[in-house]
């Protein structure tokens, strides 16, 4: 058995590409490539860069490459020659001519022939087609690896064959070879000495074999189901790709002409769109909410099990991968470097270069990255042929997201910007639409306001390639974080923005004041935060208070006395405390109600009374989530106000103002400063009138946030991606081994793909972020587990350098009373844990044995 180990995600895509680099395809030829088999290699699937290091993808310093040209075409229709390139290359080329198509015409048929060398993984291709809203059907032929059902003598290819359904939420995605075995997954077996099962396939003589050698030397591979059923739909992928378009139909090896099949088709050609997607994602539902039969596998949806795996890969930044190949692949990438002063090989013509974006290859959320024996969903287990999860091997928890010293060094654009949550687009016009990798693009070199990751430490450490242009996207969130606007001057050019720790300012007149005569009015100090802030949210002005609750007392100031304002059931401590205490003493009601549910939402507005929304998604300690942009439709068009406690995410992860909000409150106390050192609230308003009355009652009432308390707020700004990338990441593993135990009866946590509006969450967010919350069904195990752990500290308040652990209902929300915590579902049992900065395996070690001495 071959330990996997946990490899940085930006490591591995980093040597792929210069590795291909190395074997003389182009820039973009390699981005693309990459992508495809990084996709395999998030899902367990064997389309993966084990490529890369067995030679299977010789570039075109080995191939007589000939151009590739249109052999037939009309208006629904394209069959392309692909002249001895890529199959990869030829496909990308017939997936782009099919959407083309589908989109002016709604249908598109791609054919590709003349190929001999591997196209990867088929759902990668069908992905692409759904995620443009269309039904994707992709096939592929190979060289004569699999008998016929009733012979053993190998006559078809391993033949996959990928299906995308757009739905509601993300495509559901099949994709599966027609063989028993893909034929990497017996080079693999063969090359680690491992027997495979008994029924994979014969050998040269026709008997059933257990060594995956003799399969491959003269024997032959069965149907996937061994029996007649599996044979005929190879024979069907035979007939649509060898026989229609162009592909050898026999003698396959030795023609090396290989043919593939890509059909795009519009659901709207048979009524709306819409309504297709309902139902299917009706019918997914009512699969998925099958019973189970006992003590078996449970009910998957095709491709869940992938996606679960890429997400948690991408939750923690790392990829499974056996040394082996990843050596392989930077010892090919250090060619790389060594030539990087040659000139690069010129590829010949193509009808069209591949998109530079990558296709969304995990569900926009993050899942949980899964130590050993901590998987509920995808259990850890030997590569043998059928495998769909790799083993992690020991340095899975402990790398976690690090990335590693000794990358291949080689620059160049992010190759995922949809499977990460730090990159998706949460402009107002993308929010609800999932980006194809072309529509990816061009909101990419649109929009400048979606948080992004920093350049990783691999990317950074070389400039041995020039960078791909950024287009008119603008500088990363990470950037921005350190690179403030100035607002204030200083002559001496400091580059920590200067202190004003002052009450009061000298004036050169006794009847005229300059910009600054009081501290409570405005500090260059508090300027330059607040500057900086509304610039991060996409904001008109933001201001800085003394606490999050001075910023949301403000807020209710806007509602005049007879008001009426709606609030989310579960809300945090402070928050309810002020809406239950302290607002009807102004005259002002309050209806609380399930702000998932957006017809409850508009069934509580008052006409002509309900002037205030105030929305917490992900709500504090269930961590329920809200539709940000259905509420503040509703809201807009009855004339509500809408502010969004921001907290948990803050804007690194979630913008709300660009989902519609009015105001974005977000305690600085938490991620902004970040080291539990200072108590603070900051409001992002995006209309220049309401700013104005938050400014007057700020200034009046005076709340304003003290000047050092700014200046330290600014110095955690420069921080705060990092801090918060790596605490959610810690987060997720977390969540996926309490998921697991058997002593937790439920996980909240908006980046676990079992969370219920998980697609929601990931749709308007771009991480799952660091904070969670479990039940243990018992008072006593859960305060035994709080008090029994040594690295969290017990407290309350969230988004600490240092992991944190609370019990809400005896703490944070000990101000609500018992009565209204049980109506709003708030069980005492509830343990909060916000995670830090610590080595992730020491806090999960930690948080096991507290949790054993509670069993």
């Amino acid at each position: 058995m071959v330990k996997q180990h946990q490899v940085p995600i930006e490591e591995l895509q980093t040597a792929c590409c210069a590795a291909l680099q190395q074997l003389g395809y182009a820039d973009d030829e390699s981005r693309l490539i990459t992508e495809v088999l990084m996709y395999a290699q998030l899902r367990g699937n064997s389309q993966n860069v084990v490529k890369i290091a067995a030679g299977a993808l010789t570039g075109p310093a080995g191939v007589a490459r000939e151009e590739m040209r249109a052999i037939q075409e009309g208006p629904l229709s394209m069959q392309l020659d692909g002249g001895k390139r890529l199959g990869m290359l030829a496909v990308e080329a017939a997936v782009t001519q099919a959407l083309d198509r589908c989109q002016q015409l709604g249908f598109g048929i791609a054919g590709t022939c003349n190929t001999s060398s591997s196209t990867g993984a088929l759902g990668y291709w069908a992905r692409r087609i759904a995620d443009a809203g269309f039904i994707g059907l992709v096939l592929s032929q190979s060289p004569e690896y699999v008998a016929p059902h009733g012979s053993s003598q190998a006559v078809f290819g391993t033949n996959p064959i990928a299906v995308a359904v757009p739905t509601e939420h993300e495509p559901m995605v099949l994709d599966m070879a027609t063989s028993a075995a893909a034929w990497y997954d017996l080079l693999k077996a063969k090359n680690d000495g491992q027997a495979v099962p008994a029924d994979i396939g014969y050998d040269a003589h026709g008997q059933q074999t257990t060594d995956p050698g003799a399969i491959l030397d003269g024997g032959a591979i069965r149907p996937f189901d061994r029996s007649h059923k599996g044979s005929h739909l190879a024979l069907l992928v035979e007939l649509l790709t060898g026989g229609l378009a162009c592909g050898a139909v026999t003698q396959k090896a030795a023609a090396e002409n290989w043919a593939n099949l890509v059909i795009a088709l519009d659901p709207a050609l048979l009524g709306p769109a819409a309504g297709f997607r309902s139902r299917a994602t009706a019918l997914l539902e009512a699969v998925k909410a099958a019973i189970p039969i006992p003590d078996g596998p449970g009910v998957w949806l095709p491709g869940e099990r992938g996606d679960a795996q890429a997400a948690r890969c991408v939750a923690s930044g790392t990829v499974p991968v056996d040394l082996q190949t990843l050596d392989d692949i930077k010892s090919m990438a250090q060619g790389r470097m060594r030539q990087q002063s040659a000139a690069t090989p010129t590829p010949g013509a193509r009808i069209d270069d591949p998109l530079a974006a990558a296709a969304q290859v995990a569900p926009t959320a993050p899942g949980v990255q899964l130590g050993e024996d901590l998987s509920k969903d995808v259990p850890t287990q030997e590569l043998v042929p059928g495998s769909s999860a790799p083993e992690a091997g020991s340095g899975g928890v402990g790398q976690g997201p690090q990335v590693a010293s000794d990358a291949a060094g080689v620059q160049f654009e992010e190759i995922f910007p949809d499977a990460q949550w730090h990159q998706a687009d949460i402009s107002e016009d993308n929010v609800h639409q999932p980006a194809s990798p072309s529509s990816a693009a061009q909101a990419a070199a649109s929009s400048s306001d979606r948080p992004r990751d920093s350049i990783s430490t691999a990317e950074a450490s070389t400039s041995s390639l020039p960078a791909v242009s950024r287009g008119a996207r603008g500088p990363a969130m990470a950037t921005r974080l350190c690179h403030p606007p100035k607002v204030t001057e200083d002559p001496y050019g400091a580059i920590s923005p200067p202190l004003y720790q002052t009450a009061t300012f000298h004036q050169h007149s006794a009847t005229q004041c300059g910009p600054y005569d009081y501290s409570r009015s405005g500090n260059p100090t508090r300027n330059q935060l607040q500057a900086h802030v509304a610039e991060l949210e996409g904001a008109h002005r933001a201001f800085a208070f003394g606490s999050g609750m001075a910023a949301l007392s403000t807020v209710v100031r806007l509602v005049p006395s007879g008001g009426h304002i709606v609030a989310g059931r579960d809300l945090y401590g402070g928050t309810s405390r002020l809406l239950a205490r302290v607002v009807p003493n102004l005259g002002i009601t309050v209806s609380h109600v399930d702000t998932a549910n957006p017809a409850e939402v508009a069934a509580a507005f008052i006409p002509g009374r309900t002037k205030l929304l105030m929305l917490e998604t992900p709500t504090n300690p269930k961590l329920d989530v809200c539709d940000i942009r259905g509420c503040c439709e509703i809201a807009q068009q009855a004339g509500v106000l809408v502010v969004v406690d921001n907290s948990i995410m803050a804007p690194v992860f979630q913008q709300p103002l660009a989902l519609g909000a009015d105001i974005s409150m977000t305690s600085a106390t938490k991620f902004i400063a970040g080291h539990s050192d200072v108590t603070g609230g900051l409001l992002s308003v995006k209309d220049p009138a309401i700013a104005d009355q938050i400014y007057f009652f700020q200034n009046a009432e005076g709340s304003a946030l003290g000047p050092f308390d700014c200046w330290l707020s600014m110095r955690g700004l420069k921080t705060m991606a990092l801090r918060m990338e790596r605490q959610a990441a810690t987060c997720a593993l977390l969540a996926s081994a309490l998921h697991a135990h058997p002593l937790i009866s439920r996980v909240n946590y908006p980046g676990l793909p079992s969370h219920p509006a998980y697609a929601l969450h990931s749709r308007q967010a771009t991480s799952g972020g660091s904070l969670l919350s479990f039940e243990t069904g018992s008072v006593e195990a859960s305060q035994k587990i709080v008090e029994q752990t040594k690295l969290f500290k017990v407290t309350v308040s969230f988004g600490s350098v240092t992991s944190l652990i609370s019990l809400p209902c005896y703490m944070s929300h000990a101000s609500i009373p018992a009565e209204v915590r049980a109506a709003r579902g708030l069980p005492d049992d509830l343990i909060r844990i916000s995670a830090g900065i610590e080595d992730p395996e020491d806090l999960l070690q930690d948080l096991d044995q507290a949790i054993q001495q509670a069993m």
